[in-house]
């Protein structure tokens, strides 16, 4: 009898930790999953300024940083080197002559790169030429005119890139220079040696807003290998690239523009030897980054109440700098009322690997 009653026991408990663990699996199952969100990096902070405003920048190999002014923000300098060790200092680069007060050789600038010799080409949209000078010599090494015949009533000449390969500059002509005509835009081409010009693809669709009343052919980016160009629409959220090669004639270059990938709205791009397209994102104000593998994504955010990154370089040392310069809060782009304040920056984020 006593044997009896054990086995009844034992097949009860049983039964009952059965019932128990589905239970337990069952109440797993109808558990919601809750998904952790990616903490999304603040970039670092480099350079802060309440009177330096960078608007694109350039970094030689020593990791001199050198900064233009945009002509929409008030400055009497149009260029600096800044100090980005911990002095948030920067002086006139290269000499008060070239960039400082009303009478000075540069008039407007935004386009600023340095090459492969430590040479810094500045784009003087107000006299529409080159100012090459050499940074280890501290010399002028050239001008370069950009003929007459190649721009027209509304160019914009706000940003460039140095094609070594093939040895030429390629330059974003906007247009709408007056911020509000209908686009035109093109790339004008102009042999370093020769200083023989072209206006290429004018009107191509690749180079136009895609929304109403919006900014055309802004960023531009050419790859570490002189391969490609990358480029976009400012209000436009395509990335497209061309051979470098293709330059050699408008019909080659229509024929190979293609679409490379997806961005956000944005003033500035940066190519690594990776593919990796770095986007200046002025909708969210972060930066934002593309590649074939993840599509677009964000990399880093400014800095709580800061606004519109700008200029972006990919340096040498693993990381990839870039300026915020609070464009759209400025009169011209704010109904005529000037919101921005200090500090403006210089940031960096780690390149993605």
């Amino acid at each position: 009898m006593r044997r009896i009653f054990v086995i009844i026991i034992t097949i009860v408990l049983a039964i009952s930790c059965k019932n128990k663990a589905v239970k337990t699996e069952q109440e797993v199952k109808k558990k919601p999953v809750v998904e952790k969100k990616a903490t999304i990096p603040v970039v670092e902070t480099v350079f802060s300024s309440q009177d330096i405003r960078p608007c694109n920048i350039a970094m030689d190999t020593q990791k001199n940083v050198y900064v233009s002014i945009n002509p929409l923000t008030p400055s009497n300098t149009k260029v600096f080197k800044l100090n980005i060790d911990g002095a948030n200092t920067g002086e006139p680069y290269p000499n008060d002559d070239l960039v400082t007060g009303k009478e000075s050789q540069i008039k407007a600038i935004i386009g600023i790169k340095v090459d492969s010799k430590g040479n810094l080409w500045m784009l003087d949209i107000g006299s529409k030429q080159f100012l090459v000078w050499n940074t280890k010599n501290n010399v002028l090494e050239k001008t370069l005119k950009i003929p007459a015949d190649v721009t027209i009533e509304t160019s914009f000449l706000q940003d460039f890139e140095i094609d070594e390969k093939h040895n030429r500059v390629i330059i974003a002509d906007m247009t709408q220079g007056d911020l509000k005509s209908a686009p035109l835009p093109a790339f004008i081409v102009i042999n370093i040696e020769t200083g023989e010009a072209k206006r290429m693809a004018q009107g191509h669709q690749s180079m136009l807003p895609e929304i109403e009343d919006g900014f055309a052919l802004n960023p531009i980016a050419i790859d570490p290998s002189y391969n490609y160009i990358y480029f976009g629409a400012l209000n436009g959220r395509t990335i497209y690239r061309v051979p470098t090669q293709s330059f050699e004639s408008d019909a080659q270059l229509r024929q190979t523009i293609e679409k490379f990938g997806e961005k956000s709205f944005s003033d500035g791009i940066a190519v690594d030897a990776n593919e990796n397209v770095y986007v200046t994102n002025i909708e969210k104000n972060e930066i934002g980054i593309f590649n074939k593998e993840n599509g677009f994504k964000t990399l880093a955010k400014l800095p709580e109440n800061q606004s519109w990154p700008d200029g972006l370089h990919v340096a040498n040392d693993g990381y990839l700098y870039g300026t915020v310069d609070q464009l759209n809060r400025t009169a011209a782009l704010n109904n005529g009322k000037d919101e921005s304040t200090g500090p403006y920056l210089v940031v960096r984020t780690k390149l993605s690997k």
